[in-house]
């Protein structure tokens, strides 16, 4: 076993800390199906996993394999009258449990959470604030006497966050911090986008580094989306934003900030292990699809990117998904190696709302 991570680089340190949690668990006696669950979750979220995992394993089997050699005295301490001997194969035993335990207790207190491919969780942090987790989320949480701080570094979190006027409650997602007290919000992070969404009580938006957001100093164009509501509007000349319940302000990658008013039913429909589509095009749905589960959902003809998908379907179900936008819209469904692969239909079918 190499136990190496990408690029022949070993795992971090918090990666190894990690896997020897997960090695002891499943040598303990508390092992169950949700714990091996929860091991292939964690092992799927990043190679350096995989590469502690093999790593802490090899430790754990050379261990093994000394406690079934005979006796072999190394050590000794012993005064007249009294004398106490190790063996190799015990020192090596007591180091790995030592390491295992250790690595445990360093698991269940990190300030990082974070959830697999699939998988939703919910925490309740120290002040009694709750955090849903999605799909695919790493968030760190920092505490200390002034704020309440977490950094969404991927995913999407809903915060409850429980009142504290002495200790704000901040949290950071690339180019915007939000900052409440005790208020409900909805806080998403993608490759390039950031979307604040305010279910209810009060929050302050600002941008992280304003120069990133371009000249706009603030400046929020009306959204033009399927599915917003006629209340979208301008945002005040400010770096700072207030949003009141039901708005979601978004900074997207191109330096621009847009507020409307999405249907909040759609906004959280993952807490219940929904997907909500509304007029959506294929190519964002199948993206938010993927999102969910191992077996991704490909298009094979770019020109059927633009049909438009509306409906609600149960997150991680991909081939429920793909067999119902093919029936809607006479397409074929392909299974190939690389996942399910939506394809255009026979000549005597046309494509029903493609633009």
């Amino acid at each position: 076993m190499s136990g190496q991570g990408v690029n022949g680089a070993k795992p971090s340190a918090a990666a190894r800390a990690e896997a020897a949690a997960w090695v002891a668990r499943l040598h303990g006696p508390n092992r169950t199906r949700e714990v091996e669950a929860g091991l292939r979750r964690w092992l799927a979220e990043d190679p350096q996993h995989a590469a502690a995992f093999e790593l802490l394993t090899d430790t754990w089997e050379k261990a093994a394999r000394l406690r079934r050699r005979p006796i072999e005295q190394v050590a000794s301490w012993e005064r007249p009258g009294f004398r106490i001997s190790f063996s190799r194969a015990a020192l090596i035993t007591a180091a790995t449990f030592l390491l295992a335990v250790l690595a445990t207790f360093l698991y269940l207190h990190t300030d990082a959470v974070t959830t697999g491919i699939g998988e939703l969780r919910v925490i309740t942090l120290e002040d009694g604030t709750r955090v849903h987790l999605n799909t695919g989320t790493r968030a760190r949480v920092r505490y200390d006497k002034q704020f309440r701080r977490v950094s969404l570094e991927r995913g999407e979190a809903l915060f409850e966050v429980a009142k504290r006027p002495d200790r704000p409650f901040i949290v950071t997602a690339g180019e915007a911090q939000i900052r409440a007290l005790g208020t409900e919000f909805v806080v998403r992070r993608d490759d390039h986008d950031v979307a604040v969404t305010l279910v209810e009580g009060k929050v302050s938006v600002s941008p992280a580094a304003s120069s990133e957001l371009g000249g706009g100093r603030g400046t929020v164009p009306a959204a033009q989306g399927a599915g917003d509501l006629p209340e979208a509007r301008q945002a005040p000349q400010a770096e700072v934003f207030t949003l009141v319940p039901g708005e979601r302000l978004t900074f997207a990658g191109a330096g621009t900030a847009k507020l409307d008013r999405p249907a909040l039913e759609r906004v959280t429909a993952w807490e219940r292990g929904q997907v909500a589509l509304d007029n959506t095009s294929l190519a964002d749905a199948v993206a938010e699809m993927n999102r969910y589960s191992h077996e991704q959902i490909l298009i094979e003809d770019p020109a059927l990117a633009a049909i438009r998908v509306s409906g609600i379907f149960q997150a991680g179900d991909s081939t429920n998904f793909v067999q119902a936008v093919a029936r809607a819209y006479h397409l074929r469904v392909l299974q190939q190696p690389q996942g399910l692969v939506l394809a255009a239909g026979d000549a005597n079918h046309t494509i029903a709302g493609a633009q």
